[in-house]
Parts: C-alpha cells; sequence; structure tokens
C-alpha cells in the first residue's frame, strides 16, 4: 500500500476493513507499455505473445495475462485526493 494511502487510512476514525491501495484509472496492460515507453522516450515494439509468457513465466503469467479491474472506491469516499489521477503523469514524476 503507498504510504500516502496507509496514513491517510491511520489518521481517518472511520477507516476500517480492506482498502483497493490502487490509482484511478485502470488501464490495460498494453496501454501501460505504450505510456513507459514513451515517457522513457524507448520503443514499445512487438507484444509478447502470451504463450510466451506462460512457457517462460508458468503460472505467474497469469498476473500479467489476466487483470483485476480494482478501483479505489471507499478511499475515495472518506475523501483520499491523489496526486497523480492519469498515468502519464504518475510516470513522469516517479521516473523524472
Amino acid at each position: 500500500m503507498r504510504w500516502r494511502q496507509l496514513t491517510f487510512l491511520l489518521r481517518h476514525p472511520d477507516a476500517s476493513g480492506a482498502y483497493n491501495a490502487c490509482a484511478p484509472g485502470a488501464v490495460r496492460n498494453i496501454e501501460f507499455t505504450r505510456c513507459l515507453a514513451g515517457v522513457v522516450h524507448r520503443p514499445a515494439l512487438l507484444p509478447l505473445p502470451a504463450f510466451a509468457l506462460q512457457a517462460m513465466l508458468g503460472e505467474l503469467s497469469g498476473m500479467l495475462l489476466g487483470g483485476q479491474h480494482l478501483q479505489p472506491e471507499r478511499l475515495q469516499a472518506l475523501g483520499f485526493e491523489f496526486r497523480h489521477a492519469e498515468l502519464e503523469a504518475a510516470l513522469r514524476d516517479l521516473l523524472g
């Protein structure tokens, strides 16, 4: 969990239970790859086929090939504000 999210929840008296420690605006892996490539000024050439990931990673490939559409709804309902709601702005901030 991100430190700002954790600190916010620890200081919020109404917070209890499980929270999704994610940012709003879920994106697919291909969108993330293209955005990251643009931010670091590198090409995102060819996608890796699913069978290649399965051969290399076995069961772990499911984490990359499958997906979860998480949203921080409970966190936002408590009033948490994200510094970067968009992926590109977050990557630029993280990677300088």
